[in-house]
């Protein structure tokens, strides 16, 4: 198979400072309890059979025996999914159990992550697999061929919809989304303004989702008589070249040139930066909010050139992700003895309360990066 990157976790282990391993104890999330029903799921929502939400403090298990989970990433190519990296191979290092992680590069190679899934199934080298997925539907079939051959699949991050899928480890992005617009709305002052949204991946479900969100924060949010002008959405892969691209495309249209507000995903608020730092002709004043925090945009919100940007805590999801799945092989049953869906609470960074965040505290050292092996 091409394009594949096989992380493993004795490597990394090896690679990573001994005292960065990050806090886990003592953490709150939102549970939800019940049974799973796709004919009640919406994208971006958790489906409606599960109950409302209980805010609980998180439980570590304690593994029966000696486990290996095979982790399925997108890609290591952004720092969020650098922070996941490392919140999923610190935290498995603590807990004792193996890792094998793999990532297919980008959003659009949904067959190389379909083969990835089906291999690591076929040769039995794991004892389960956490799964974010490249596409919110795309996957379901293959999803319900791996648990029916007995390796359960536990959802991570990104949302998906079979009803093969034994537990899910996430947040809402149509929360992020809606607390990104909340700030737009706040910092407009009830001006009139007019927003240029790159949301990320489609069909992708969380890019969706996150503009989804934001437009019912605008629509419930707005004053009576302001007007909010948010320009059709352009998806794209969050590669910076394909985000630059994303950003001409918006802005070399001469009517374009007085938008307000720039949001969208992380790297496409990062390239906004610097297109703006080069194209003076666009309006100077406009400013940037991400939908979503990384690593790599943390500095830029702390001095200011990103104004705003919903955090989703992506190392203590993955955390919640291998407690699922270690309580799973350990003969729990999801839904009842632990929650079907988990995740933490949404902060919102701003340049005004950076300073409570430390960016240890959110993404661990920063002299961590992935060691991987390249397989032809």
């Amino acid at each position: 198979m091409k394009n594949k990157y096989l992380l493993f976790a004795l490597t990394i282990f090896l690679a990573l400072p001994s005292a960065a391993i990050a806090e886990t104890e003592r953490i709150k999330v939102n549970s939800f309890y019940g049974k799973y029903d796709v004919k009640q799921k919406k994208s971006g929502f958790p489906s409606g059979s599960l109950k409302d939400p209980v805010t609980e403090e998180w439980i570590t298990p304690v593994p029966a025996k000696s486990y290996r989970i095979g982790v399925l990433f997108p890609h290591l190519k952004d720092a969020y999914w650098t922070a996941a990296n490392y919140g999923i191979v610190s935290y498995a290092k603590k807990l004792g159990v193996g890792i094998t992680l793999q990532t297919v590069g980008a959003y659009i190679n949904f067959g190389d992550q379909r083969e990835q899934l089906l291999d690591l199934a076929d040769k039995k080298e794991v004892d389960g697999i956490i799964l974010s997925t490249v596409d919110y539907r795309k996957m379901d079939r293959f999803v319900e061929k791996v648990t029916h051959a007995g390796v359960p699949v536990i959802g991570l991050i990104n949302d998906i919809h079979t009803s093969a899928i034994k537990a899910k480890a996430m947040v809402s992005y149509f929360d992020a989304g809606y607390k990104a617009g909340e700030f737009v709305i706040k910092d407009s002052l009830n001006r009139n303004i007019k927003v240029a949204f790159f949301p990320g991946p489609e069909k992708s479900g969380w890019a969706e989702d996150m503009y989804k969100g934001f437009m019912s924060a605008v629509s419930e949010l707005k004053k009576e008589r302001q007007f909010v002008a948010v320009l059709e959405p352009l998806y794209g892969d969050t590669r910076p070249k394909v985000q630059r691209m994303r950003l001409r495309a918006i802005f070399e249209k001469q009517e374009n040139r007085d938008v307000d507000y720039i949001v969208g995903n992380a790297v496409a608020a990062i390239e906004a930066v610097g297109y703006l730092k080069k194209n003076r002709g666009i309006n100077s004043n406009a400013k940037i909010v991400s939908t979503y925090t990384t690593s790599s945009l943390y500095d830029y919100v702390r001095t200011g050139e990103i104004k705003a940007a919903p955090y989703d805590q992506p190392m203590i999801i993955c955390q919640i992700a291998i407690d699922m799945m270690v309580r799973l092989l350990n003969g729990e049953k999801a839904g009842k003895d632990f929650p079907f869906r988990a995740g933490p609470d949404y902060i919102l960074i701003t340049t005004e309360n950076i300073a409570q965040y430390s960016y240890e505290k959110l993404f661990g050292p920063r002299n961590f990066k992935p060691v991987f092996n390249v397989t032809p």
